[in-house]
């Protein structure tokens, strides 16, 4: 499953936090925040997981109506940087904007190709790439993934000449970010990683924890 399928809360308090044998040597951890009674599921071994009255975010998908089923890739204590649930919060952000983004980018981004549909850099950017720094989800794609982009016209309502700029071919984006961030290691204890798919590993980059992520540049 890849991480953007998978819905996120912030800065959770776990309370009431139980374990229940399932007979096969896995046991049902659930727990509670401390705001509320909903449930949050997983299976793991016996050991503990989460502790008592710690913050973490978390990664869930709801198969059933009501049942929070963890996924323990995006499980982590709020003091320590997971790049998977940074990159799930924000492709969440990002899904919460998609009709603005979209809006936007159809009504000001101008180009001539007609071989598939184009996101102008700000708005790929804000669509595909809030969890990296702009400059380094510009410099992936072009120099380092050669995913495919144009020239394009940005325009803006009440200015009648628009900004020379490009725009980058929707298909494959996704997949390249995905590619990327899955592929990222931290560098001892961060805030760096590296990835041999950015610029072979030569190149270290940071992924943002969830306080700084914005669609602000």
């Amino acid at each position: 499953m890849k991480s953007r399928e998978l819905k996120t809360i912030h800065d959770l308090i776990v309370t009431n936090y139980q374990k229940y044998d399932l007979g096969n040597g896995r046991y049902l951890h659930t727990f509670q925040p401390s705001t509320t009674d909903t449930t949050y599921k997983f299976e793991a071994n016996a050991e503990d997981v989460v502790i008592e009255g710690e913050r973490y975010n978390i990664g869930y998908t709801e198969e059933v109506e009501g049942e929070k089923m963890i996924e323990q890739s995006c499980l982590s204590k709020c003091s320590v940087l997971d790049k998977d649930f940074s990159y799930q919060y924000a492709r969440n952000m990002s899904r919460q904007k998609h009709v603005e983004n979209k809006g936007k980018n159809d009504s000001r981004v101008k180009y001539d190709e007609v071989d598939g549909y184009y996101w102008g850099r700000k708005y790929a950017w804000r669509e595909f790439g809030l969890a990296l720094p702009r400059d380094v989800f510009e410099k992936y794609l072009i120099e380092c993934a050669n995913h495919p982009y144009v020239d394009c016209n940005v325009v803006t309502e009440g200015y009648p000449l628009g900004d020379d700029s490009f725009a980058f071919l929707e298909d494959g984006l996704a997949d390249a970010i995905d590619e990327l961030i899955q592929s990222a290691v931290m560098v001892n204890k961060g805030p760096y990683f590296k990835s041999p798919l950015y610029y072979g590993g030569e190149k270290r980059f940071t992924i943002k924890g969830v306080p700084a992520i914005t669609d602000k540049k």
